[in-house]
């Protein structure tokens, strides 16, 4: 089963570069971000697919008595990798997604008043926070739950 994930996450790759570089030749900007949005959420859901159905493909015989002390499942570990990689994923995404209007605002406001470059920066950082929350929530999934 782990063979035909990783064929498939493979394929998912391949699909998402030929969506890609289709949309690039086409030179139209709306194209080329649906083209990224639709290629990222078909690699993103391939790569869930593969941790799911790959997670005993480099399992080791244990002994019975090894067994009883293991904890938990494959799949669950696999999962909650999946969940710290998506809590930092998205919250630096959406602290991207906050920074540039911000800075782009920030930069206009310092040009034409300078003394504005403290009250500049506490928006940038609280932007930048987003991703500082997303981090912590993937600490807490990997060591805490």
């Amino acid at each position: 089963m782990g063979i035909i994930a990783g064929i498939l996450t493979l394929v998912a790759g391949v699909v998402y570069f030929f969506i890609l570089f289709r949309a690039i030749a086409s030179k139209k900007k709306e194209s080329v971000k649906r083209a990224v949005i639709l290629g990222t959420l078909v690699l993103v859901l391939s790569f869930v697919v593969l941790g799911l159905f790959s997670a005993n493909v480099f399992a080791q015989e244990t002994s019975s008595a090894e067994q009883q002390t293991q904890k938990g499942d494959p799949i669950a570990l696999g999962l909650k990798y999946v969940g710290a990689a998506l809590a930092v994923g998205l919250a630096a995404i959406g602290a991207g997604i906050a920074v540039g209007p911000i800075g782009v605002s920030a930069i206009s406001v310092i040009s034409e008043k300078p003394e504005m470059l403290g009250t500049s920066l506490i928006f940038i950082g609280l932007a930048e926070g987003i991703a500082i929350y997303g981090i912590a929530i993937a600490i807490l999934i990997m060591f805490v739950i």
